[in-house]
């Protein structure tokens, strides 16, 4: 009976993989407040401890639609005399759960990365390289799964794949523009138990952004994520935002082909709550299946110290 509902479960998570353009990674519309968490190599580019964690509800009431939620951490090691022109190291960690239909996926990895100063006697401009490595188990609850004749095989039983999960990244950051990339499931761990042929496949996300200040106190932040999924079209999340005084922030977003996204962002000393609303524009939109995420974040840095300019990921 095993091997009569394998070709099920690949042509249902087939289908859920080209419904969300053949991705098998998370995907958040907050990227830009959580960017260590796409790319390992900002692991400790904020100088201080830095906790965020985000909960997604996509496609609100469309049944078995995804729900996702993470956890990351991250803080740079000591630094030589304490100096900004030094070359430092940083740390951190993440940890995931996403729920799709009978499917589930739980990860744990940690991420190291390396900042270099570009320049003898200046560090506004700096480079870093990160590796993450950790592990994935990857899950199919098959007593979520509706037979149309009954059968209590299928009721009974769940498959796991328990895998290494190993990603790259690299940033390049001023005080006033960013670029970076990264790439996940460098691994690309086969799943036995379905065919020879399937596998976990390579994901490349690239970054970009940069920032215009004014006397008044409100900024402008403009910012690109490009996803280059192993099959299907690429989606490109573009995003403005309007900030003043890092205090809050409201923007808009464009997904293509998917959605347009509200965001807000209110800063409470030390403490971020954010929320944004994904306006559903595919076809799913005719039941009226939008998406919410929520996020909350805790930065160690002394906001008393902040200026309009000195924060490389413009959060």
């Amino acid at each position: 009976m095993r091997k009569s509902i394998l070709p099920f479960i690949l042509t249902l998570f087939m289908t859920f993989s080209f419904s969300g353009w053949a991705q098998q990674i998370t995907q958040y519309s907050q990227w830009s407040y959580n960017q260590f968490a796409i790319n390992p190599a900002l692991a400790g580019v904020k100088r201080c401890l830095d906790l965020r964690t985000a909960a997604r509800v996509q496609w609100l009431g469309f049944e078995g639609a995804p729900m996702s939620g993470l956890v990351t951490v991250n803080a740079p090691l000591k630094m030589r005399n304490n100096k900004k022109i030094d070359l430092f190291h940083g740390l951190g960690g993440k940890i995931e759960q996403d729920f799709f239909g009978p499917f589930n996926n739980f990860s744990m990895s940690l991420a190291y990365a390396l900042h270099f100063p570009l320049g003898k006697t200046s560090a506004t401009h700096r480079i870093s390289f990160g590796l993450s490595a950790g592990i994935q188990q990857f899950g199919f609850d098959q007593s979520k799964v509706t037979t149309i004749d009954a059968d209590p095989a299928v009721a009974q039983s769940a498959n796991h794949l328990l895998a290494p999960l190993l990603g790259f990244g690299v940033w390049y950051y001023t005080e006033h523009f960013y670029v970076g990339g990264a790439i996940d499931q460098l691994a690309k761990n086969k799943w036995k138990e379905v065919g020879y042929l399937s596998r976990f496949r390579l994901h490349t996300k690239i970054q970009g952004g940069t920032k215009f200040s004014f006397e008044n106190k409100l900024s402008l932040l403009p910012g690109i994520l490009v996803r280059i999924p192993p099959a299907g079209p690429s989606s490109m999340d573009i995003n403005l935002m309007l900030d003043y005084n890092n205090v809050f922030q409201v923007g808009l977003g464009y997904r293509t082909v998917d959605a347009v996204i509200g965001f807000f962002k209110v800063n409470i000393k030390q403490f971020t709550i954010g929320y944004s609303f994904d306006y559903i524009t595919s076809s799913i939109r005719g039941g009226n299946f939008h998406t919410h995420e929520i996020s909350i974040q805790y930065n160690g840095c002394w906001r008393a110290s902040r200026s309009q300019s000195d924060c490389p990921l413009f959060q």
